[in-house]
């Protein structure tokens, strides 16, 4: 029989000399302490009384120049003041800046890519143009675009802003959009964009250089894409023109993949070189409206097969959502990819987070290149993995970006630990379900185990914008923040854990939660103090080593957590007679904010080796997770 002891004697006498008690409560910053005394924020995890956001409506109209790599637009946006603070400026992203001359960048980018930025030929606000060259009415930093606004924007009211402009699409350096060959286009983080004014922070102000994604407002979108002959277009949204554009076939062949959770191939590259596929054959305009989405993002094509299928979105209602892949015939591990997006739709919806699809459809547009992929609304950009497994996984986390951070809005530049550890975690379940052989858990325990507790490896609360070092930015962003979630998960088991992450979801959900949202909801519906788990794994440099510190005569085992994250506990005890018991406890065997735990084995019988550990749980120093008793 085992036992746990966590009152003895001996555990106190020991530990109080070893391990002092000494565990504290990380205070707020400031400006999110106020955020909760303004009651924008609750302490039960809730939405405050007080919680407001600000939201645009933009009109875009953009003409793809395929031979000059070039993208011209025009838009007008009208913003939305929804504030209790008067607004003497406004701060624009100006994301194409990321590739001009001089400009601080994250990675090097080729003389070729190197440009003058955005160009803006017209800036009107309320019908009044504004003089760009003037430095007291515009300034420019970097990425982002200082407007000074004669006529302040007072709470409640709106402004309108218009503007033309035009930047060159990167054709060798793709940072999540550019001119990949073979008139392939995929355009993310293009238009001149309002950036947020939200309860923490004001204006965001901090600088795109390439790491650090999203963090946006809920804006609805018109968009048309003016595109040469023969191009193909899909993108954030609903295609609003589909009749004037596709044949007759390719709409029965889109309708009947609405419906059907087969694979239907709505056209090949065989049906664009024999002219079935659009009616147009001079030029085409692509009309699409998105609404409350927090970004907009399309792709371009000349030659690409298009697959479709469903499935359903919402239980509850029968909703069904979209689900589409775009690619050329050159592609390794691609030909699936709307079967793998579907069960990935389908594994969300159903296991985790067990939360209705968003979205009315997610496309896995492939852009031909070896490599990973990025997401954004409705749109994923994808590479051609080398192998069917990693399809999967690059699908499916990518598709996991649509509940986090798009549906949630969360603020990537500083917490992308909150949507990219998530994607990194819940890609294990698809996985373990489709390809079991793979061992995804294990690869990223591994993974964890190889860079925790490190220098580079920082408290996931530390702003990821402030993260230079991309090694480190990655075990913050993804690996570390994968292993808290999984191990939460096993502290407050499946059922209870689900519960409060649906509560997460539908609390925030087309609103920006901040990570104290998240902890506080989690408390609030588990009904637990979670502090134990929270400090360690969030706001303090802890790393993954579990250790026998010792086995006692009456076969006691003392397991020590020498690097402080909690984590669960497996042994395997070997005795004397060949005999083997094998027990595990889940994380909250910890949550008293014990430094080592002491469990009594089988006295009856003489342990010969005790082995702590498996190969899902990370460790740093497997050293100490071995002892064999010499007779």
């Amino acid at each position: 029989m085992i036992k746990i002891f966590r009152s003895t004697a001996l555990l106190s006498l020991l530990m109080a000399a070893l391990f002092p008690q000494a565990q504290t409560t990380s205070k707020m910053p400031l400006e999110i302490a106020r955020a909760f005394q303004n009651g924008t924020r609750s302490n039960d995890g809730n939405p405050g009384p007080n919680y407001w956001q600000n939201s645009s409506n933009y009109t875009i109209k953009a003409e793809l120049l395929t031979e000059d790599s070039k993208l011209v637009g025009s838009e007008s946006i009208i913003y939305y003041n929804n504030s209790p603070d008067t607004l003497n400026r406004i701060v624009m992203r100006l994301y194409p800046d990321f590739y001009k001359k001089g400009n601080t960048r994250s990675w090097s980018i080729g003389e070729d890519d190197l440009t003058d930025g955005t160009l803006i030929n017209k800036l009107n606000i309320n019908g009044k143009a504004i003089d760009i060259n003037n430095r007291r009415k515009v300034r420019r930093s970097s990425t982002n675009m200082f407007i000074s606004l004669e006529d302040k924007l007072v709470p409640g009211d709106s402004l309108q802003l218009d503007c033309n402009w035009e930047f060159n699409i990167p054709r060798k350096r793709w940072v999540r959009m550019g001119n990949y060959g073979n008139d392939r286009f995929f355009i993310a983080y293009w238009y001149p964009q309002i950036a947020v004014y939200d309860d923490i922070d004001g204006w965001d102000r901090i600088e795109y250089t390439g790491m650090v994604e999203y963090y946006n407002d809920f804006n609805n979108y018109d968009v048309t894409i003016s595109t040469p002959p023969g191009f193909t277009v899909w993108a954030t949204g609903e295609l609003e023109n589909i009749n004037e554009l596709y044949s007759k076939k390719v709409i029965d062949n889109y309708n009947k993949a609405k419906k059907t959770e087969e694979v239907v191939n709505i056209f090949s590259i065989s049906d664009l070189k024999n002219n079935k596929v659009l009616k147009n054959s001079t030029s085409n305009k692509w009309h699409f409206i998105a609404n409350n989405v927090p970004d907009f993002s399309f792709g371009v094509t000349k030659y690409s097969n298009w697959d479709g299928t469903s499935s359903i979105a919402d239980p509850n209602t029968g909703r069904r959502v979209f689900i589409d892949a775009v690619y050329p015939d050159s592609v390794d591990s691609f030909d699936e990819a709307a079967r793998f997006a579907r069960e990935s739709v389908k594994f969300m919806v159903d296991s985790l987070p067990g939360y209705p699809f968003p979205y009315s459809h997610i496309t896995s547009f492939c852009n031909g290149r070896k490599g990973g992929g990025m997401e954004s609304p409705m749109m994923v950009n994808e590479g051609d993995p080398s192998n069917r497994s990693r399809a999967i996984g690059l699908i499916f986390h990518e598709i996991t970006h649509s509940y986090f951070p798009f549906f949630m809005g969360i603020n990537e530049r500083k917490y992308a630990w909150m949507d990219e550890g998530w994607a990194s975690w819940l890609t294990y379940g698809i996985l373990d379900q489709m390809d079991p052989d793979y061992n995804y858990f294990e690869r990223i325990s591994n993974s964890f185990s190889r860079l925790s507790g490190n220098e580079k490896e920082i408290p996931l609360m530390y702003p990821s914008y402030q993260i230079g070092d991309y090694n480190a930015y990655r075990v913050h962003a993804y690996n570390r923040s994968a292993m808290a979630y999984a191990f939460l998960r096993n502290a407050l088991g499946d059922s209870l854990f689900k519960v409060a992450l649906r509560s997460f979801i539908y609390r925030w959900n087309g609103k920006h939660p901040i990570p104290y949202d998240f902890f506080n909801t989690f408390e609030n519906v588990s009904g637990q103090d979670l502090d134990w788990y929270i400090q360690p794994w969030f706001f303090e440099r802890t790393y993954a080593d579990l250790g026998i510190k010792k086995v006692t005569l009456d076969n006691k085992i003392v397991i020590e957590n020498k690097g402080g994250l909690p984590l669960p506990v497996f042994i395997e005890c070997h005795y004397t007679d060949s005999t083997i018991t094998s027990f595990s406890y889940n994380t909250g065997i910890w949550r008293r904010g014990d430094h080592a735990i002491v469990i009594q084995a089988d006295t009856e019988k003489k342990i010969q080796r005790i082995v702590l550990g498996n190969k899902d749980i990370p460790d740093v120093i497997v050293e100490n997770n071995e002892i064999v008793i010499l007779e």
